[in-house]
């Protein structure tokens, strides 16, 4: 009889007591959550880095700095001024990629310069969709331009001469054939030779915020740019180059928010 009454009082001793600790818990964790909420909400910069690839490079088409500055954090949608810096390299449409004897090494026949753009550019970025409380993805649309800079640098190959000697050469139409090329040179020859080719650029994009950590960013941005320069550039021989390029690209941007 005893026993049974000391296990009666355990179970109402446990009884009395969960209520409470569940709305201490309750209570410990709301104030928290709110803070999470007004700090996403309220955030005033996002600085990201990124890689992107476009539809004039290869996978990798280059590198990516950009900062966010919140306007107006009141407004239902918000604006950012939007500054961005790029490095991407620029391909002429009628490159192909040689492969010699089966080895894999390969080379463009009749590349003459790489094309590397430099784009620092400046914009608005505005809110157009924004994700609820319990997650999503922020959809914001992005309209920004600015100058180029269009550094030419000498592609090199691999020349074959007499007696298995082969020497890095600076691509020349008039001496170099397939028959005596045996790959591409080395990629940071001939930066010393480089040469700078003024222009301009305007892009627009919409920009996809991923829902990960609160203070974290990762977003997605997509868009078309279109370039022109102050004189045809010279990439390729045997072909018509131009000033004029259009291109879509593929950002994706890894930060946080301050």
């Amino acid at each position: 009889m005893k026993k049974l009454l000391n296990i009666s009082f355990f179970i109402v001793l446990c009884l009395s007591i969960t209520p409470f600790s569940e709305a201490q818990r309750r209570n410990a964790t709301a104030p928290k959550a709110t803070k999470e909420v007004v700090d996403e909400e309220n955030f005033k910069s996002i600085l990201s880095f990124g890689l992107t690839t476009n539809t004039n490079s290869g996978l990798l088409g280059g590198l990516v700095a950009r900062k966010e500055i919140a306007i107006n954090n009141n407004a239902f949608h918000k604006q950012f001024h939007y500054i961005n810096l790029e490095i991407v390299s620029v391909n002429h449409y009628r490159e192909s990629t040689a492969n010699v004897g089966g080895s894999g090494s390969g080379y463009v026949f009749g590349k003459q310069n790489y094309l590397f753009a430099i784009r620092p550019q400046y914009g608005r970025e505005i809110n157009l969709f924004r994700k609820s409380s319990e997650g999503g993805v922020n959809i914001n649309g992005i309209l920004a331009g600015g100058p180029t800079i269009g550094l030419l640098k000498p592609y090199y190959v691999q020349v074959v001469y007499g007696r298995g000697i082969i020497r890095d050469e600076i691509f020349d139409p008039k001496k170099h054939n397939p028959g005596n090329i045996a790959g591409s040179g080395g990629f940071f020859e001939g930066f010393g030779d480089a040469q700078f080719v003024p222009g301009v650029n305007l892009k627009a994009a919409l920009n996809f915020e991923l829902d990960a950590f609160r203070q974290s960013n990762i977003s997605l941005e997509i868009g078309f740019l279109a370039e022109a320069y102050s004189k045809p550039v010279n990439i390729m021989a045997f072909t018509e180059n131009r000033n004029f390029f259009t291109s879509g690209y593929l950002t994706i941007f890894f930060g946080g928010k301050k």
